[in-house]
């Protein structure tokens, strides 16, 4: 008796073709704030690109909410040691790892959209050399809106300011309001209700985006926009996770990540202004006429933050700040 085999060779190849078409590389994307933040927003719109410019063979998974464990200081070495895939990080947080991260936490510096962007484009050589050091990608940054202070009382005078316990969250802030006379504590953003909810603070520093995405009013009913400063994020991607990418896959990524910048970046005052009329719904109190006394007491307290961190990124340090105070 004769088999033929042809047959189920071939329909075993075409089980194999069809196999490798549908191919799929999942990844995963951590982030410590909230689903409904404008920083999950960003991380959405790159996760949509990346699928529509792969044609889906690049999945990306995203946990918001510090879901997967991590907070913002953890990131850096969890995406290093490939624990997570892609990181969306407070940059502030990684002022540890080199100064170089804490420029743009640094007060009145950028304090406006412009002013932000240039700073980056100041700043991205040295992001691809720190991260690609640490076997990393960076791949973008994100903007939050600019920075006020949530208190339970009206914020009117330096005075008002005096022993005031306020989550501030990073060294930069910490060094301001501690010359400015408030008593700052650095806690992470996934802590600032519990620690509320103890009266362990008095005080928040965030954005008022940020800080609907928690329910601060709840505590805080009295928001002051001081703006002195845009904080960011950055986005930044295992080494490992991307070379085992196809190169187009790779093109795909970097693209992604240039058209969610230009996305996010272009939301900014959209955003803030949608969150000016959220507070005002909730019943908080916003005060956009902050004094000048209270302003120029605050740019004085940052005077100290401004020189440790000269003293610290050294002559790396003078040469970004030079660039950015010449770059148009």
């Amino acid at each position: 008796m004769t088999f033929t085999r042809t047959p189920l060779i071939g329909a075993i190849a075409a089980i194999c073709l069809a196999g490798t078409a549908q191919a799929q590389t999942t990844l995963n994307l951590a982030n410590e704030y909230q689903a409904s933040t404008f920083a999950a927003v960003a991380d959405e719109f790159f996760i949509e690109r990346v699928a529509e410019l792969t044609g889906g063979s690049v999945e990306i998974n995203h946990y918001p909410g510090g879901s997967l464990g991590f907070k913002s200081i953890d990131h850096f070495d969890a995406v290093t040691d490939g624990a997570i895939d892609i990181a969306d990080t407070y940059i502030g947080q990684l002022s540890g790892i080199d100064p170089v991260f804490s420029m743009p936490s640094l007060p009145f510096l950028a304090t406006s959209k412009d002013e932000a962007l240039k700073l980056e484009s100041v700043l991205k050589p040295a992001y691809n050399e720190i991260f690609g050091n640490a076997d990393q990608i960076y791949l973008f940054t994100l903007p939050w809106p600019p920075s006020g202070i949530w208190t339970k009382e009206a914020l009117n005078t330096p005075a008002d300011l005096a022993d005031l316990k306020v989550r501030v969250p990073d060294v930069t802030a910490i060094q301001t309001f501690k010359a400015a006379g408030a008593n700052p504590l650095q806690v992470s953003w996934g802590d600032i209700v519990p620690q509320l909810s103890t009266n362990a603070l008095d005080a928040v520093i965030s954005s008022a985006e940020g800080g609907t995405n928690i329910s601060l009013g709840d505590f805080l009913p009295e928001y002051t926009a001081l703006d002195y400063v845009i904080p960011v994020n950055v986005v930044h991607m295992s080494a490992m996770s991307y070379d085992q990418l196809s190169e187009e896959e790779q093109a795909a990524i970097m693209q992604a990540a240039a058209d969610t910048s230009e996305f996010i970046w272009g939301k900014l005052e959209e955003r803030l202004s949608g969150t000016y009329e959220d507070l005002d719904e909730l019943g908080v109190s916003v005060n956009r006429d902050v004094s000048p006394e209270l302003m120029d007491a605050l740019k004085v307290a940052s005077d100290a933050a401004m020189q440790d961190w000269l003293d610290k990124s050294g002559e790396q340090g003078k040469a970004l700040l030079d660039a950015y105070r010449a770059a148009e």
